[in-house]
């Protein structure tokens, strides 16, 4: 029986992740940083092991006897800064692909983001040669440079993939969904010019099922692949369709692409000056994220990794219902 450790393994993807792969047939370890997090992966199936992503020692025992590391722990947080950040991101991943190659693991797959190339523009048909030039938010480019450590890192006897997602949803999504829903009853949701842009996505089981693929690639590693659900919606009907299954109707009220960015930059000035708690309802990273036209290509997922979405929108937001 194959042995993997997953960080991360208490989140959204995390717990999803566990659960696939105890049905493939996987035995799976993974770091737990509180009893909480610890009953989450227990649940699905995994051996916790109590420590954080710091704990050089905590991360040594997860990555005994193991095969493959899956790297998912993060914090998506579109307004926090790059120095907040870079310690989660960007160090413990540096921590972890040493502890991996002491361990002698044979194989790395990181979750990173497809934000890693958002750059204040509309971004169409971009595949894994298109780079930013502008990256706005701490959360992308800790991201990135976590994902450069992660493929920097390949070898031919360690090899490492990273996966980049885009807007990642599904049922128990506590991120995306539970932030619109606290927006729409605050009265603060509101459609950037509209909402009609189109963008991509990616349910978190065809998330999920991609990861498993990475580690089950023969391809010799050192790549990144973004994933999506093979569809292009339009965002204002996607996100209202979203909520919708929570019994949560989402107001037909607009604000321009312009308008947005002259208030998101004037929130983030006094949020940050005054340092106040929280977010802002409005901030320069949101409206990179969600209120300009974003789409992908995973043509090289598919042909590389033999990836193909196995939850359609339609299906996932069916069984968001249920």
């Amino acid at each position: 029986m194959k042995q993997v450790f997953v960080t991360g393994g208490s989140g959204f993807v995390g717990q999803h992740l566990i659960s696939m792969l105890i049905e493939n047939g996987y035995k799976v370890k993974a770091l737990a940083r509180s009893t909480q997090a610890i009953q989450k992966v227990q649940k699905q199936g995994a051996i916790a092991i109590k420590g954080d992503l710091n704990d050089a020692q905590a991360l040594a025992e997860g990555a005994k006897e193991c095969s493959t590391i899956f790297h998912l722990a993060a914090s998506v947080d579109f307004f926090a800064s790059e120095k907040k950040l870079k310690k989660l991101h960007v160090e413990s991943t540096e921590l972890l692909l040493s502890v991996a190659k002491n361990a002698n693991i044979k194989k790395f797959v990181y979750l990173s983001a497809a934000s890693v190339i958002m750059n204040g523009r509309a971004i169409v048909n971009a595949d894994e040669t298109f780079e930013s030039d502008n990256i706005i938010d701490g959360y992308s480019r800790t991201k990135l440079q976590a994902e450069k450590l992660v493929l920097g890192a390949n070898t031919e006897t360690f090899q490492t993939i990273a996966l980049r997602p885009p807007m990642i949803w599904g049922k128990d999504d506590a991120n995306t969904l539970a932030g619109i829903i606290d927006a729409v009853k605050k009265g603060n949701m509101q459609f950037i010019d509209g909402g009609r842009h189109r963008f991509v996505t990616c349910h978190v089981l065809n998330v999920c099922h991609a990861l498993i693929l990475a580690d089950q690639s023969q391809h010799s590693g050192g790549k990144a692949y973004f994933l999506t659900d093979g569809e292009t919606p339009v965002f204002k009907d996607f996100i209202k369709k979203y909520v919708a299954t929570q019994g949560i109707t989402v107001p037909d009220k607009e604000v321009s692409l312009a308008m947005a960015k002259r208030v998101a930059s004037t929130m983030e000035f006094i949020w940050k000056t005054f340092r106040l708690k929280g977010h802002p309802p409005l901030y320069k990273g949101l409206v990179n994220a969600l209120g300009m036209e974003f789409i992908t290509i995973d043509k090289k997922a598919i042909q590389e990794l033999g990836y193909k979405p196995i939850v359609s929108i339609a299906q996932g937001l069916n069984m968001m219902k249920n």
